[in-house]
């Protein structure tokens, strides 16, 4: 555009220019009118994104033996000072109305759906973001364990929500969130390895060569053989780095992960990793019997793009 519109301007001032000065006077009048018509393009080859993950506890107030609704109106003016919030056990609609009361995000999912007749409640799940929203998937495990026993996890629809969004023009990743089966028996072990292979499958299948962002309560703990395993699976094969560890933080046991993964042609990097102080009432009482965790990452394209 700009070197049709320097022709253009040659052209029509041709019959005009006689002195050397004015040949100088067109050339520069050439390049302020290509800027004015075409504007600055966007270039942006860099940027950084905050993401908090965070289990909040939101089971009735029978179950929690708290105020599970007055936690929920502390928690979310917390939840704006990020720019995508992945939540777990937002189970009761009624309190996840008073999350949303205070919400700034543009766009907040929640995954509510029953799988079946038989649950009592969705998967628990809701990712909040400000980025544009170029598709959404959310999905049910088709295992569990436990309604009486264990862990008591076929009472809710857990699963994963997996999103492709905008973060600038060019700049498009894949966030996801979850909530793992809990209990450490030999049946919820399963039921995990299970799940973990959806998790894989999506990774693979949906997010093949896209970059990633992956939240959520994942219940595998590195110091367990069994959850071992299933989490070195989950990361070799999707492909995942864990923000934490890549941070060298001092608690990488954590159930509550923040993963990462980068694409041929964009990079994502790990600034910080950090429990978040706010979430705790002013006696110093946490706001969830999970920590508030969040990540800074920074994204670039690479060479080649």
């Amino acid at each position: 555009m700009k070197g049709l519109l320097s022709d253009w301007v040659r052209v029509h001032y041709r019959g005009l220019v006689k002195e050397p000065g004015q040949v100088r006077e067109v050339a520069l009048l050439a390049t302020c009118l290509s800027l004015v018509c075409c504007g600055p393009q966007n270039t942006a080859s860099s940027g950084e994104l905050s993401v908090l993950t965070y289990n909040v506890h939101g089971l009735p107030s029978s179950v929690t033996g708290d105020d599970t609704a007055g936690r929920m109106a502390q928690i979310a003016p917390l939840l704006g000072s990020f720019d995508v919030v992945g939540l777990q056990e937002d189970f009761v609609d009624s309190n996840a109305a008073i999350l949303e009361l205070a919400a700034v995000h543009s766009n907040r999912l929640r995954f509510a759906d029953l799988l079946d007749s038989d649950r009592v409640y969705g998967s628990g799940l809701a990712l909040w973001t400000n980025y544009e929203l170029l598709e959404e998937r959310a999905q049910h495990f088709g295992s569990c364990h436990g309604l009486l026993d264990g862990s008591a996890d076929c009472f809710a629809s857990k699963g994963f929500q997996a999103t492709r969004q905008r973060l600038a023009p060019g700049v498009e990743v894949d966030f996801y969130n979850t909530h793992l089966e809990a209990g450490g028996g030999p049946e919820d072990q399963a039921a995990r390895a299970q799940q973990v292979q959806m998790l894989v499958d999506a990774l693979t299948g949906f997010s093949a060569n896209h970059p990633v962002v992956f939240t959520g309560d994942f219940n595998l703990h590195s110091s367990d053989p069994e959850d071992s395993d299933q989490l070195a699976r989950l990361r070799s094969e999707g492909g995942l780095t864990d923000s934490c560890e890549d941070t060298l933080c001092s608690e990488p046991d954590r159930i509550d992960r923040i993963f990462f993964r980068s694409s041929e042609t964009l990079q994502l990097e790990a600034l910080s990793w950090q429990q978040e102080l706010a979430f705790f009432d002013p006696q110093g009482t946490a706001l969830s019997d999970h920590d508030a965790l969040s990540a800074r990452l920074a994204w670039r394209f690479l060479a080649g793009r």
